[in-house]
Parts: C-alpha cells; structure tokens; sequence
C-alpha cells in the first residue's frame, strides 16, 4: 500500500480579518487597561480639565452678572482671553505629561525584546513595518486621546454659555487639533525609538526620561552661554509646548516656527528610524 506525505492545510487568506497594526495596537490597549495605571492620572488631567472649564464659566459670570462688575476689571487681568489663552488650554503637554508618555511607551518595545516574543511575531503574517506602525500609532495615540477633551470640552463650554462670542474662540479646534498631532507624534516617536534600546520595560522607561530630560537641559545649557535662541528645538517639551502657540499666533512663542518645524522632524525622523533599525527581524541582542 502506497505511503503519501501528509497534506498541508490550504494556506490562509490574509485579505480577511483585522490588519496586523492594528491587532497589535489592541493588545497594548487591552495590556495598558489591565496595568490600570491610569487612575493617579486620571484623576490628575480630570482635575485640570475641570479648573478649564469653571475658569470659562467664571468669566462668564463676570461678564454677564452685574454683581459681579466691579470684579469684571480685574479679572480682565488675570483671565486673559487672547491667543495665550487658547494655546494654555492644552498645557498639559508638559512635564505630567510626559511621564506618563515614558511610563507607558518606555516599555512597548522593550518588553518583547525582553520576553524575546518579536520573532514569534514575525513567524505570522506581519511585516516589520507592522509592528513599527503599530507602537508608533499607540505611543502617538495615547498623548492624543488625554489631550483631546481639553480641545474640545471648554470649546463647547464656551459656545454653549457665549457663542461665537465666548472666551474660547470658535475656530480654535481647527489650530488646536493640528498641534495635539505634531506634538503626539513627537512624543510617540520619541518613546518608541528609546524602548527600542533598552532591553527591560523598567530601562526603557529611563530611556525615555532621560532623553526628554537630557535634551532639555543641553539646549539650556547652550542657550544661556550662547545666547542661541534657536538651539531651544531640541528640547522635545518645549517643542510640544510651542506647536499650539504657534498655530494659534502667539507674539512670542517658546520656539520660532523655521527651529520649530527642523527640531520636530529631526526628532520624529530619527527615533523612528533608530526604532526601525531595532526592531528588524534580526533583533539586536543587548
């Protein structure tokens, strides 16, 4: 009786189904809920975005209640409305910010280097680019979803007590949500290319702050002894707090639009690529 090789089952089709990217963005979602590292937080942005909304709300008080008109003179001093006003509603791209960026994307890539599971990945259907699209979406997307209500919750606030005629302007959505982008990006760009070269989440994490930190502070240091204004976009956090400054006309932004514009893609370029170049099928061993 003849003997035959045992069948191979028909190959699957990989036009069905999610794309790879974002399969892989679901699990570090599903990873981050269950980490419920987001209470501490939580609780911190919700309290700022709270203080946003009654500041809009108080204006609006001072400005249509008499008993409040001889405070109205004052608090014209202290509740400026102008575009400083506007690029302050998305303050919190700042330090707090930035921490919870590094704790959360300090280990999106250093974990699997460390659990070794990246050739596993890529034994299936997904391409490297895949995964690098997948922690570069994820990283840039947490920024963006924190700093999303503080664009658009005050923005209502102010339409629903003022109109058009309301401290937050009402096309400031448009100038806003083009910054919280760029500035996402950076910091997604730059947590992922850090986690990529660390070999622990705990390092990548210190990976992250210490390029954020160390960044910062040589552009201080050879601004204050050159005078080099300019030298200023290589500081990531200034860079994300001008990208709002800039798009809604501030006089004197922290960073000018042409060091501005070469910092951010220099940043962005750069750690995607470092992050490109660590994450290939080969796998640096650190």
């Amino acid at each position: 009786m003849p003997i035959y090789a045992p069948s191979l089952p028909p190959a699957p089709d990989l036009r069905h189904g999610h794309p790879p990217a974002v399969v892989l963005m679901r699990f570090d979602i599903t990873r981050l809920l269950r980490q419920k590292i987001g209470r501490f937080f939580g609780f911190a942005f919700l309290a700022m975005l709270l203080w946003k909304i009654a500041r809009i709300y108080v204006d609006h008080l001072l400005n249509t209640n008499q008993a409040f008109k001889p405070m109205q003179d004052f608090a014209k001093t202290i509740l400026t409305q102008g575009a400083a006003f506007q690029a302050d509603l998305l303050n919190p791209a700042s330090y707090l910010l930035w921490f919870l960026v590094a704790l959360v994307g300090g280990g999106l890539v250093a974990r699997d280097t460390l659990y070794r599971v990246r050739p596993l990945i890529y034994a299936h259907p997904v391409a490297p680019r895949d995964y690098l699209l997948a922690k570069l979406g994820f990283a840039s997307a947490l920024p963006f979803a924190i700093l999303l209500p503080f664009a658009i919750l005050p923005w209502l606030m102010s339409l629903l007590l003022a109109g058009l005629n309301g401290p937050v302007w009402a096309t400031a959505p448009l100038r806003l949500l083009p910054a919280m982008a760029i500035s996402s990006v950076l910091m997604g760009s730059l947590a992922v290319g850090a986690s990529s070269m660390a070999s622990t989440p705990r390092a990548g994490i210190g990976w992250v702050l210490g390029l954020v930190l160390g960044a910062g502070t040589l552009a201080s240091m050879i601004h204050h002894l050159t005078g080099f204004r300019a030298i200023d976009a290589l500081n990531p956090i200034l860079l994300a707090e001008a990208w709002p400054q800039l798009l809604v006309g501030v006089d004197h932004p922290l960073v000018a639009w042409v060091p501005a514009l070469v910092g951010t893609a220099a940043h962005i370029g750069l750690w995607t690529f470092v992050a490109a170049k660590r994450t290939k099928p080969s796998e640096a061993v650190i």
